[in-house]
């Protein structure tokens, strides 16, 4: 059984905030997604595509493995700004706020810190922790479960292992983006091989893949361990998961298969999502019978 509390006036503030990110992340899923709007979105941030056209292809599925994380990071962001749960808001905000401080920290110290992507991180990023810092949502007591049975500790360790893949994953994403290309790519391997000197753009959306991925692992772990008792924080993160899960299944994979000419099918990268997007659809399914979603 499950108690919930009322909640106090909640952070106005905070509130326009997230309905900021939402917007954001719905722009960005659209462009980066969209492979008309995936042209513009590159000429914006100044990732030149490649002259050998193979590359250039791959640099706008590279987009593709972009654009599914958008759409949970909306769906935290909307969690957020309609949820009254202030303790399920704090986690969702920190979470989303640490993207622009590591696109600082990896994505543009890649590129030399450009001044006009460097100017729009640095302001966001700033806003963002500013606001964190100064405003406090109200006190409350957070949402908790009485009972402790074989589903919750099957929950916590759902949550955990799929905290842990997340984070390993963003870490590789953030760390060692030219082997996440060769792991997304198999097939261009010796394409990459003889082009080193074109796949800076390449890096450059594989590093910003990672640090937009540090959000979901961040808020997972949230729910897992501090805020394991949310039953709003739970929702947003197995929505979120399904999501992002499925659309890396969904999107990538359709741009890949569909390539002539390429046998990138057994991408490395891909496969583990699989059984991610099987293992949260499940445990949405059961949750939502035993009224825990």
């Amino acid at each position: 059984m499950t108690v919930t509390l009322s909640a106090p006036q909640l952070s106005r503030v905070r509130t326009f905030l997230f309905g900021g990110l939402a917007l954001v992340w719905f722009g960005e899923m659209m462009f980066t997604g969209v492979h008309a709007f995936a042209e513009t979105w590159t000429r914006f941030w100044k990732m030149y595509a490649p002259d050998n056209p193979q590359l250039a292809t791959a640099l706008y599925i590279t987009h593709a493995f972009e654009a599914p994380l958008k759409a949970p990071l909306l769906i935290l962001a909307l969690f957020g700004l309609l949820s009254t749960n202030a303790s399920a808001r704090t986690a969702l905000f920190v979470s989303m706020s640490l993207v622009p401080l590591i696109n600082i920290a990896f994505h543009f110290r890649a590129r030399g810190f450009p001044l006009s992507s460097m100017t729009i991180a640095t302001i966001l990023s700033t806003i963002l922790w500013v606001s964190f810092l100064l405003i406090r949502e109200p006190a409350q007591q957070a949402e908790r479960s009485e009972t402790t049975g074989p589903w919750e500790i099957f929950r916590y360790a759902w949550f955990a292992l799929s905290a842990t893949f997340l984070a390993v994953l963003a870490s590789l994403f953030l760390l060692a983006p030219n082997t996440v290309l060769y792991w997304e790519f198999p097939c261009l391997s010796d394409l990459f091989d003889a082009h080193q000197g074109e796949l800076a753009s390449l890096r450059v959306s594989t590093l910003a893949a990672g640090s937009h991925l540090t959000a979901l692992p961040t808020a997972t772990w949230f729910a897992t361990a501090p805020s394991r008792g949310n039953r709003t924080l739970r929702q947003a993160i197995a929505l979120a998961s399904i999501a992002y899960a499925g659309l890396v299944c969904l999107l990538p994979l359709r741009q890949i298969v569909s390539h002539a000419g390429w046998n990138c099918t057994t991408s490395p990268v891909l496969i583990p999502f699989v059984p991610l997007l099987v293992g949260w659809v499940i445990y949405a399914a059961v949750g939502r019978t035993r009224g825990d979603l």
